[in-house]
């Protein structure tokens, strides 16, 4: 397992699948659906004073490189099928984390870094009508890529497109990544 793992392909082809999904989840908007806007939710979680895109960039690409690295050591030898088959497989599991504890991680992450709660973007919770608006109207207004509108009224779940994502990167990290000889 360990022993054959290529941490250099690993780490290119983490880098290249989060690329990838990124551009989708960011791409969107251009056929009518709501952005995913994870980096907006990764990167309000610190009170720093730059834009949580930035910071919240740095953190989606350090998760898809990292996970890409925990697929090599772990489950590149033992999951079935072609190259792509095996890290589309992988992707279910940061899948299931992203729609089910996404959320709270973030909220704990913004208690412990004392990121005020209204800049903290919780991607799968529903938008709360009553918080405050921002009254800078250049301000960037994170989406909630979960939250109930177009892609969940008659259209793709949130939840679906999510899925569709990380498929997307899962699928290509398992083709790109080769163990070593």
């Amino acid at each position: 397992m360990l022993g054959q793992a290529n941490l250099l392909g690993a780490l290119k082809a983490g880098i290249l699948g989060t690329v990838i999904m990124t551009i989708v989840m960011y791409s969107l908007p251009l056929i009518g659906i709501p952005p995913m806007d994870i980096m907006a939710a990764l990167g309000g979680v610190f009170p720093l004073k730059i834009s949580p895109y930035f910071l919240g960039a740095l953190i989606h690409l350090g998760i898809g490189t990292v996970l890409a690295l925990i697929y090599a050591a772990f489950f590149h030898c033992w999951l079935p099928g072609p190259n792509w088959l095996r890290g589309a497989l992988f992707s279910l599991l940061p899948w299931l984390f992203a729609i089910t504890l996404l959320g709270a991680s973030l909220q704990l992450a913004s208690q412990v870094f004392g990121a005020a709660p209204a800049s903290v973007v919780n991607p799968c919770a529903p938008v709360n009508p009553c918080a405050p608006k921002a009254s800078n109207p250049c301000a960037v207004k994170p989406a909630n890529p979960c939250a109930p509108g177009t892609a969940s009224q008659g259209a793709i779940s949130p939840q679906v497109l999510s899925l569709m994502a990380h498929l997307i990167y899962g699928g290509v990290v398992g083709a790109i990544y080769r163990p070593r000889a």
